[in-house]
């Protein structure tokens, strides 16, 4: 059992949320770029108190699994607390996801029903509710690197989380937060709505990323807008002049690397900060992020040439491989009441003490506080002949040579050394700017895509582009030829 049950904490911090915000406006929901709904504190409590007797009527009891399959707007959030006040299992699932993706999780997690735009579908009552233990949420990985693993949380791991992240960005009912972020994703889940609701924040919710959200977010005099670079970078590269409004205190992003040109245009050409951090599902959301106040010259030293994803929040140790040396390269490891419970169905439910990340990184001590720094996933370094190479830290020299746009190195098949490095960029460029590389860190095929793969979460499929590319159906623009 769940210490004095965190869930029962934040039904009492909800509850006193809707006394005393009631007729305050929690959400302003945004569709195509337009406003569609404004609800007040009150007002989703009330939707929230009818779904769950409507659901309740249909047979939804604590421990069912119940795959949530809808697109951001008021009335998924009223569906999913609705669930959480059932104390029944969510599964969230995006609605992009195909047929068998959907099938495999409905599967895997012994789902009791579906609930969708064509409203709930019963499947079956597996009945294994045994097995379940205290777990509020089922967040199943992208599967990038193999078949998607249902990570597993309880509200301990929700409400840890959003303590800490509430304390580090001082979020208070003053504060107004925007994201189009998707809610099947730990990062809108429990920062966007868990915790703008437990501490009275207005948030602005958008069904996606409209073209207008530069202009939505101004005149809604946003503080704080979420984001992944991806989306960062669009916005960006279609409103470069834009002039940024005196309310908007910092852009955070996630889910991705920043990338070094992306945050000086952001924050020299817009001159507006750029807060990232860095976390993974298995820890619920955030584990580090850049903190909010520091002095220009800091944030400088801090984040350039090369991004921090920042310090370890309240409640979190983080340690860099086993010799825990300064600057030194290692996988990263996450300790804290936010790590998960375990994998659906394949581990023994209980918190995990530390979690691997399968993240290569190092950090430096600036100002007496550890900054960490990200090199790559383990997966995707490139072992060349027994050379190792981080495909990040080579996108980031390539980037001070000139490169722009979209790009992101690749590994290809190599009968000589096993991997070869490899570059797929959506842009064509000069070959001879990667003249000073060494040759055994230099790309020796460049690929003209269309575009980069990205998940729903806005993290690089670096996997998947690599298996186009070695498939032979990406156009080679160019060929190394002293790698021939």
């Amino acid at each position: 059992m769940e210490k004095t049950s965190a869930f029962n904490e934040c039904l009492k911090i909800c509850f006193n949320i809707q006394s005393k915000m009631k007729d305050s406006t929690w959400i302003k929901y945004y569709e195509q770029g337009s406003l569609k709904e404004e609800l007040t504190f009150k007002e989703a409590g009330e939707r929230v108190g009818l779904k769950v007797a409507e659901l309740s009527r249909a047979g939804i009891k604590s421990k069912d699994r119940i795959i949530v399959q809808l697109p951001n707007s008021p009335s998924s959030v009223v569906t999913y607390l609705a669930l959480y006040k059932l104390k029944a299992i969510v599964v969230p699932a995006n609605t992009l996801d195909d047929k068998d993706r959907l099938d495999y999780i409905i599967s895997d997690c012994g789902a009791k029903a579906i609930i969708n735009s064509g409203g709930m579908q019963m499947i079956r009552d597996y009945g294994d509710k045994d097995k379940a233990g205290k777990i509020s949420t089922i967040i199943y990985t992208s599967g990038t690197t193999g078949v998607p693993k249902g990570v597993c949380l309880s509200w301990d791991n929700w409400i840890s989380n959003a303590k800490s992240l509430i304390k580090h960005h001082n979020l208070n009912s003053k504060t107004i937060f925007a994201s189009p972020l998707l809610l099947t994703h730990c990062n809108a889940h429990g920062l966007a709505m868990i915790a703008t609701y437990v501490t009275g924040c207005r948030w602005i919710l958008f069904d996606k990323t409209p073209q207008n959200i530069l202009e939505i977010i101004a005149r809604e005099k946003a503080n704080i807008l979420s984001i992944v670079p991806p989306i960062l970078y669009d916005i960006y590269h279609a409103n470069k002049n834009w002039k940024p409004y005196k309310e908007l205190k910092y852009i955070l992003t996630a889910a991705a690397p920043l990338s070094p040109d992306l945050l000086s245009g952001v924050v020299f050409g817009w001159g507006v900060k750029v807060v990232q951090g860095y976390g993974l599902s298995e820890s619920t959301n955030f584990s580090c992020t850049l903190p909010t106040n520091l002095s220009k010259d800091i944030y400088k030293k801090v984040m350039l040439p090369w991004p921090s994803v920042g310090v370890a929040l309240n409640g979190v140790r983080i340690k860099v491989g086993e010799k825990k040396e300064e600057r030194k390269d290692g996988e990263l490891f996450v300790s804290s009441k936010s790590n998960f419970n375990g994998y659906w169905g394949k581990d023994k439910i209980e918190r995990k003490k530390w979690v691997a990340t399968g993240d290569i990184g190092y950090y430096k001590t600036i100002n007496n506080k550890k900054y960490y720094y990200l090199k790559g996933r383990i997966k995707e370094i490139i072992n060349r002949g027994g050379e190792k190479i981080s495909p990040i830290e080579l996108e980031h020299e390539l980037r001070k040579l000139g490169l722009s746009g979209e790009f992101a190195v690749i590994s290809i098949l190599s009968k000589k050394y096993g991997e070869e490095v490899a570059l797929a960029s959506c842009v064509q460029f000069d070959f001879s700017i990667m003249k000073n590389i060494p040759h055994y860190r230099r790309p020796k095929k460049i690929f003209i895509l269309d575009k980069l793969l990205y998940t729903h979460t806005g993290k690089l499929q670096r996997k998947k582009i690599s298996d186009l590319c070695n498939s032979g159906n990406a156009k080679i623009i160019i060929e190394d030829k002293e790698s021939q």
